[in-house]
């Protein structure tokens, strides 16, 4: 058995996917990642694949009788099916060994697992790591198109959009983004968090927000996700292999086309229990060093579950794990705590309650 990494065309009307080629003595085993993410597998019967060597383009061209093409780099893959082909034609008393058959099937078998974990497994991982090279800037170009191709800008709320941003700008928190709050029209009660400052609050979960301090805990709490780069691994860590090759080689172009193809997907991003705890505290940190009543945080969770009917949870809380330890973890970090009224961000939270 040999294995291969070739470009697979399922249709001569398809787009060429990447795809991991294992040769074996009867058949051919085509594994790919389909633009949904789920992995596939095709076998071809050998005996009904025909091989040849593109001189021109110094590649390995497989044809198999009931459609599909695979194209392989070099003629080595030409070279080994038409080998193995040859070989099933003779008589059987002139046929290889089958012990050196088996014997190398199972070393190249083993390689192959180690390469199908590289790529589930250490490639996601490589590729949260590399998102922490990527400077604010980038971020903000990949959030930027992020946001364009999810065609959020005809729903905003324009006059609600400029009162949040002037809420936010009031806490007066110091960072290296430029962060910019949009207000969507929607029914969705959520809220989510783009690379590179761009944050997204629907107008159905501000419906839902009773004081300033609820209001200032969730923004803090979607803040530190842009600023610990929370977004931007995520983002990173789901789409894992299709962006790997563009940060590992700075191509930051790839990576915007993969993540504005993948727009949709990018609204519902769960995060892990770790970095919403992260972002739990730090956000309250931020609420304690502006004296804003920290129960903004446990208000805010607990009237948004009381809100939903019967056992349907909002999305706002739905993506975010564990809302009761979450509670007692807040209330145990705001013991003591010196609240003091704000009276200016009071004041942009009524002017933001009025709107229709």
């Amino acid at each position: 058995m040999k294995s291969y990494f070739g470009s697979y065309y399922p249709t001569h009307s398809t787009e060429a996917m990447e795809a991991t080629v294992l040769i074996f003595d009867k058949k051919l085993s085509i594994g790919y990642r389909n633009p949904d993410g789920s992995t596939s597998t095709e076998n071809w019967v050998l005996k009904e694949t025909r091989a040849s060597y593109e001189f021109g383009r110094q590649q390995t061209r497989l044809r198999h009788s009931g459609g599909g093409e695979l194209w392989i780099e070099g003629n080595d893959a030409a070279n080994f099916v038409t080998g193995i082909q040859e070989e099933q034609e003779k008589a059987w008393y002139k046929k290889s060994s089958g012990r050196e058959w088996i014997r190398n099937s199972l070393l190249l078998l083993g390689l192959a697992g180690l390469l199908v974990l590289l790529y589930l497994l250490i490639v996601p991982w490589l590729s949260e790591k590399l998102a922490n090279k990527v400077p604010p800037a980038t971020e903000q170009q990949l959030g930027d198109a992020v946001y364009d191709a999810m065609g959020l800008r005809a729903q905003e709320d324009s006059a609600a959009t400029l009162i949040l941003n002037d809420f936010f700008a009031a806490m007066d928190v110091p960072t290296p983004y430029k962060i910019r709050l949009s207000v969507v029209n929607d029914n969705i009660v959520n809220a989510f968090a783009l690379p590179g400052g761009r944050i997204v609050v629907y107008k159905a979960l501000l419906q839902q927000v009773n004081t300033y301090p609820e209001l200032a805990a969730l923004l803090a709490h979607e803040f530190t996700h842009v600023n610990n780069k929370h977004a931007t691994k995520r983002i990173f860590r789901s789409l894992g292999s299709k962006v790997f090759l563009g940060l590992l080689f700075g191509r930051f172009g790839n990576v915007t086309a993969v993540m504005v193809d993948n727009a949709d997907d990018l609204k519902s991003l769960h995060y892990s229990r770790s970095l919403e705890k992260e972002a739990d505290t730090e956000g309250l940190q931020l609420l304690l060093q502006r004296k804003i009543d920290p129960k903004g945080f446990t208000d805010l969770f607990t009237h948004l579950q009381a809100s939903s009917p019967g056992s349907v949870m909002p999305e706002f809380l739905a993506s975010h794990p564990d809302i009761e330890k979450r509670k007692e973890n807040i209330k145990t970090l705001s013991k003591d705590a010196g609240v003091q009224e704000d009276v200016r961000l009071k004041a942009i939270f009524e002017e933001l309650k009025l709107k229709p």
